[in-house]
């Protein structure tokens, strides 16, 4: 009973948060909307299950991405050599093709500085990514795979997909 109050709770508490103010109107009209919300979302099949660790895990690992891209591009800015401008596409196949696991390898990849997704393909199952300071693709990929197996270490597909993307 009280796994099923969490969810609401913490709307709640994002609720009055975004309003910026706790009163009453916004407790009372945040007592309304959630139910409304919490109905709405409960209809849909989930098509993955979030691990809190998964989910720290992989932020840490986007910070040090973050750390490391950024002093990456800043001495690529101050001392550019031939191999460090050096760019390239590579196209890199996921192992998990969910459209939530793309979504979230793809804008890792693009928040992160000197890399960016140029495309995603159809079934969200390849993503295209533009490198600076490219060496071997093969490396890439493989930064990739580790990252998306965090990812999935988050945000797990459930079940085998169905043609729209959703879990059955």
């Amino acid at each position: 009973m009280a796994s099923r109050l969490l969810g609401p709770a913490l709307l709640l508490m994002v609720w009055i948060a975004l309003w910026g103010d706790l009163s009453w109107a916004n407790l009372i009209s945040g007592l309304i909307v959630i139910p409304i919300v919490t109905f709405i979302a409960g209809r849909r099949p989930r098509a993955h299950r979030v691990h809190p660790l998964g989910v720290a895990k992989f932020a840490v690992l986007f910070l040090k991405m973050l750390i490391d891209s950024s002093l990456t591009v800043a001495r690529t800015s101050l001392r550019p050599t031939p191999e460090r401008l050096r760019a390239g596409v590579v196209a890199i196949h996921l192992e998990h093709p969910t459209p939530l696991v793309a979504t979230i390898v793809a804008d890792a990849i693009t928040l992160t500085p000197g890399t960016l997704t140029l495309d995603v393909s159809a079934d969200s199952s390849t993503l295209y990514i533009h490198v600076l300071g490219i060496g071997d693709p093969d490396d890439v990929r493989a930064d990739i795979a580790a990252l998306e197996r965090l990812v999935v270490g988050a945000v797990e597909p459930l079940g085998p997909r169905s043609p729209e993307g959703v879990a059955s």
